[in-house]
């Protein structure tokens, strides 16, 4: 039976994505804020606003994981 590698994806472009959506969203909703609270929807500003946020938080952690990955790699030794 063959052993199966985990899949390489882009992390950073991942969590780029979705920071630049809800980002977005944030200024799609912000102006609306009165409107939405009227109508009972007034958390929907602050969600898109805390995804941005932590969307940031998401792509300083991914950086330094890369980083730390990197750095891991070019100090082990080559199994050639």
């Amino acid at each position: 039976m063959r052993e199966l590698k985990p899949m390489e994806v882009d992390l950073g472009r991942i969590v780029l994505i979705g920071t630049v959506l809800y980002a977005v969203a944030a200024a799609v909703l912000l102006p609306l804020q009165s409107s939405l609270t009227h109508d009972g929807h007034g958390r929907w500003p602050w969600v898109a606003v805390s995804g941005v946020v932590l969307g940031l938080l998401g792509l300083v952690y991914v950086k330094r994981r890369d980083r730390a990955i990197a750095r891991d790699a070019a100090d082990a030794p080559s199994a050639d």
